[in-house]
């Protein structure tokens, strides 16, 4: 009885889990890239377009600005919101 209970538990949370990622960004590796919602269809909905996406940092020397911004625009019509921005 455990085991079963145990078995369909797991199931349940696999099947939860496969269901619950879902596609939201597109980008392409040509540059600039654009970064949009495929499942807005507005027109006039903003667009964020990077100048630089990767940055070679190469060797650091000791004591050196570990630091790099990465500057993008807002091509679309309407305003860009950014919410629970994240770096890494």
């Amino acid at each position: 009885m455990k085991k079963s209970l145990l078995t369909l538990g797991i199931l349940a949370f696999a099947s939860f889990s496969v269901f619950a990622q879902t596609k939201t960004t597109t980008t392409t590796p040509i540059s600039p890239v654009k970064v949009e919602t495929p499942q807005n269809n507005n027109p006039n909905a903003p667009v964020m377009t990077f100048e630089k996406t990767v940055y070679d940092y190469g060797t650091i020397a000791n004591g050196a600005d570990p630091n790099y911004e990465f500057k993008f625009k807002n091509t679309g019509k309407e305003p860009l919101v950014l919410i629970h921005c994240q770096g890494t």
